[in-house]
């Protein structure tokens, strides 16, 4: 089942998360889901206050507690007011299983389209190992760089640098986004000639929308 799988990518090493129920004091939770949640996540529902700055207090501490001060925080406001607080926090840290060398990260141009260049500390290897193939359907190049753990980094650069990602998010339905990558996991390393900008991903998801269009 998904709660099973959820389960075992938890396991992996590097990779923390937690999931935690936050809920209007009136509101009746269904005692099945209540059950489930604690056995499959460990979540124990907390009832809201109804105080913003003392709940929004309560929620960041735990996720801090949660994952021992890898995050922070997790919210920085609350919804209006809100009925059920379903929160999910994931942290993932993973070397590469080939080190790349520091004193090799330079300036070199970054393309945004739309917007001019800019140059930015990116990661260079004459000779890397990457599994690479080009999607002529795509029309993008594919890569995979190997990670301690068993993980992978696949990174997808379209063809065209200037194009916008739009067209290539609406091609990646859920069958072509996993064809590609079981083809990636399929294709040996080769020595590559590597250039690969420093990342800093820091993202907030508001699920809503998703959930309705489920």
């Amino acid at each position: 089942c998904v709660h099973g799988a959820l389960q075992q990518l938890a396991s992996t090493p590097g990779l923390f998360s937690a999931a935690q129920i936050f809920h209007h004091p009136e509101l009746q939770i269904r005692p099945r889901f209540l059950n489930d949640s604690l056995r499959f996540y460990g979540a124990r529902p907390y009832a809201l206050s109804g105080n913003e700055s003392l709940d929004l207090q309560r929620i960041n501490a735990w996720v801090r507690e949660a994952s021992k001060g890898l995050l922070p925080s997790l919210l920085s406001a609350l919804p209006p007011e809100p009925s059920l607080l379903l929160l999910s926090a994931v942290h993932l840290r993973a070397a590469w299983r080939t080190p790349l060398d520091r004193k090799k990260t330079v300036l070199l141009p970054f393309l945004r389209p739309g917007q001019r260049p800019r140059k930015v500390p990116t990661m260079t290897s004459a000779k890397y190992p990457v599994a690479s193939f080009t999607d002529s359907r795509l029309r993008v190049q594919v890569g995979r760089l190997e990670l301690h753990g068993g993980l992978s980094l696949v990174v997808l650069i379209p063809r065209e640098p200037l194009e916008p990602l739009e067209s290539l998010e609406r091609a990646l339905d859920p069958a072509t986004f996993l064809a590609l990558l079981r083809r990636a996991a399929r294709t040996p390393p080769r020595a590559t000639a590597l250039s690969l900008p420093r990342l800093r991903l820091d993202l907030a998801l508001d699920v809503v929308p998703l959930v309705h269009d489920m």
